[in-house]
């Protein structure tokens, strides 16, 4: 077992005696807001999420009437709040953080009830904070806390400069390289206004993936991006959740739709990335996008994208050999052009 987690063991053990710790096991905890290091308290948290994410798959509820909670004046409101924020609402994180919650006796007191409520104990404990440990190992290796493999390195969306990509059996439709898989539907669209072909939609089953790739020379596209789409959902009447999830920050959205049997709400889930020079939105519809949905593909299909940022198709060439090289500016937020498969 691992020194953190053998620490991290003692701490929850200590807790689970008496409710309380020892002013040298909060010491040795380590709780910090933003860890540079991986701790004990750490450990801690990325367990919770563990068991959380199962109970979920399962369709199990917190135990929210635990005696690990309630002794710790933890309301069913407040572990709410906190299973939520765990699980990646970003709302309820800054809720959590209002009320105070996200102490170090508060994640005791969940994974404390989670322990007992699933009777894990001896080695499958020990295994549990290992698996704990090495996700906290890889948390704080990146500077973005919601996203925990570097893009261009270890995964994709990719970059056509870089090598990540290559092996992937690939559809060429030009700005985009997207994957090819067995029963997929594939259709390229013109944008709204635009003779141009600038957006490709995936079909899987019952869910889909609409893909766009934009210009971006200034950093933080995706975050600016967010903030437009999340207004123009509010000003048709939706809700935006933010949410960190297995591609970053994402917007999880009830949209206002009308369907022929009256007005109904879609659900739907916006996926960004920033690229060198480009940012790729990806839009998930159907079950996928479901708030109970555990189905991976579409962040596992938008993760194999390739951008390429220079395309142009031959009808948008410079006349003149001149003309090459100087080009017209790419401006932030101009779509990067697409074609059909050939």
């Amino acid at each position: 077992m691992h020194d953190v987690s053998s620490s991290t063991r003692l701490i929850l053990e200590e807790f689970g005696r008496s409710g309380t710790l020892s002013d040298a096991a909060v010491d040795r905890a380590g709780w910090e807001e933003r860890p540079e290091r991986v701790t004990p308290a750490l450990v801690l948290v990325f367990a919770v999420k563990i068991l959380v994410q199962l109970r979920e798959e399962d369709g199990e509820a917190f135990p929210v009437d635990a005696p690990a909670v309630t002794s710790q004046g933890l309301g069913a409101g407040d572990v709410t709040t906190m299973i939520s924020a765990l699980t990646g609402d970003l709302r309820a994180v800054a809720a959590g953080r209002l009320s105070g919650l996200f102490s170090l006796r508060d994640i005791l007191a969940l994974l404390t009830a989670l322990t007992e409520e699933e009777d894990i104990r001896g080695e499958d404990l020990d295994r549990l904070l290992g698996a704990a440990e090495d996700i906290a190992n890889d948390f704080v290796q990146v500077e973005d806390p919601f996203r925990l493999v570097e893009r261009g390195v270890e995964i994709g969306p990719w970059d056509a400069s870089e090598a990540g990509w290559q092996g992937t059996d690939l559809i060429d439709l030009g700005g985009l390289r997207i994957p090819r898989e067995p029963g997929l539907k594939i259709q390229v669209n013109e944008g709204r206004g635009s003779s141009d072909l600038l957006e490709a939609v995936v079909l899987r089953g019952s869910t889909g993936v609409q893909l766009q790739a934009f210009h971006a020379t200034q950093e933080g596209a995706w975050a600016r991006s967010r903030e437009t789409l999340a207004r123009r959902v509010r000003g048709l009447g939706g809700e935006v959740r933010e949410w960190a999830g297995r591609a970053g920050v994402e917007l999880r959205c009830d949209v206002p739709v009308q369907r022929e049997t009256g007005r109904g709400v879609q659900t739907i889930r916006m996926l960004g990335c920033d690229g060198p020079g480009w940012l790729l939105r990806a839009t998930v519809t159907g079950d996928g996008a479901a708030p109970e949905s555990q189905d991976e593909w579409a962040y596992s299909y938008v993760e194999r994208v390739v951008v390429v940022p220079s395309f142009q198709p031959w009808s948008a060439l410079p006349l003149s050999a001149t003309d090459f090289g100087s080009g017209r500016p790419r401006l932030d937020g101009q779509p990067i052009r697409l074609r059909m498969p050939g």
